[in-house]
């Protein structure tokens, strides 16, 4: 890992724990900067917030679903940030979709900054030695069973062939890179793979991933959502509809076959490190989803003051998984300005006095910190 992105990460994450003193309205630099390359997607995951079926960006209108920032203004907001030690972090959409994308990375390894990508890894074999060339940190691609069951998910046959062959094709590339790009795979328990949790292990392991990663669904309720709409209506004369991408019926997961699933990962032995998302005893994981409002002893979410997230349209949103209040766009204004404007600082403000807002509690970004 970058060591100044290292040293910066770990600084401001703890200066956030220590308490409330320390969280601002206005704060340092990010210590991540992500860039949702493109709405787009080739893939319709059927549990996916974006494009599933209860998929928001179905709703965008046909232009916003073709717009990406041009590769100026790109590297307009990487020039913001280059001297802090700020991790890039890309995604879409599926990031490969993006004309520009790969000379967008070239520039932000020239600027010797951490760069991952996380992707759905059908591009990844035409990709792979080329990445590993531009010195990328890290690469996240998504494994939803072994083949049958993944590309069921996935809605596309061969999809589970195209990143086991881009996995090896990075592997292979690799050799004498000092081991990087590191190769994270993330599965992300359903309703279609939760009773093969422990063979989709199996399956990762073999394609030869560095970490795995087993992530809970994220999800929410109409109630949570209503409320936390009703939240940013008064707070920030906002609309919040990122909710209604995320209302699943979770009643059909059996919670006691997933904890068993894991309590016999954590068991294994492996040269594949493996992570809970969120880090939960298994003991937990009815209460994840019999009770969506508890937190589990956190009170507040620092992606606020960690993180910021570029749209493609160029709009700056706080959360990346709830992109509901926009605070800047960096077509505009140059990002540092944004980044602790007054829209930003209210934002933090209202989390560090009102504590997590209603649909917090079941969203990605306060389990990462």
């Amino acid at each position: 890992m970058n060591v100044s992105y290292d040293l910066a990460s770990r600084l401001k994450g703890l200066l956030l724990r220590s308490g409330p003193a320390f969280m601002s309205d206005r704060w340092s630099a990010p210590r991540v900067l992500t860039f949702m390359m493109t709405y787009r997607c080739n893939l319709r995951c059927t549990m996916c917030w974006q494009w599933g079926e209860q998929g928001l960006f179905h709703q965008l209108p046909r232009d916003h679903e073709t717009q990406q920032l041009d590769l100026g203004t790109l590297r307009s907001v990487i020039d913001d940030v280059a001297g802090e030690g700020t991790g890039v972090f890309l995604w879409g959409g599926e990031p490969f979709l993006h004309r520009d994308l790969m000379s967008f990375v070239e520039y932000v390894k020239s600027k010797r900054l951490y760069c991952s990508i996380n992707t759905n890894g059908t591009y990844l074999p035409r990709e792979a030695k080329r990445l590993v060339d531009l010195g990328v940190d890290a690469i996240m691609v998504s494994v939803d069973g072994p083949r049958e069951v993944h590309d069921r998910i996935r809605g596309m046959d061969g999809s589970f062939q195209r990143i086991a062959d881009g996995v090896e094709a990075l592997r292979a590339a690799r050799n004498g890179h000092a081991g990087k790009p590191e190769i994270i795979v993330n599965t992300t328990i359903s309703p279609g793979n939760q009773h093969v949790l422990l063979p989709t292990y199996d399956t990762v392991e073999a394609m030869g991933a560095d970490r795995m990663i087993l992530s809970q669904l994220w999800f929410t309720t109409e109630q949570i959502g209503r409320a936390n709409e009703a939240y940013f209506r008064e707070k920030f004369n906002a609309h919040a509809g990122s909710w209604r991408g995320f209302v699943m019926d979770v009643s059909v997961l059996d919670t006691e076959t997933i904890a068993g699933q894991m309590r016999e990962m954590s068991l294994r032995k492996s040269g594949m490190e493996l992570r809970f998302l969120p880090d939960l005893h298994p003991g937990q994981v009815g209460d994840y989803y019999d009770r969506p409002e508890e937190a589990f002893g956190k009170t507040r979410c620092f992606v606020p003051w960690l993180e910021a997230e570029i749209l493609p349209n160029g709009d700056v949103t706080p959360c990346s998984d709830r992109p509901d209040l926009i605070v800047g766009n960096v077509r505009k204004e140059r990002f540092q300005e944004i980044w602790n404007n007054d829209a930003y600082g209210a934002f933090r403000r209202a989390m560090r006095e009102d504590g997590l807002f209603p649909y917090c509690s079941r969203c990605c970004g306060l389990w990462s910190h």
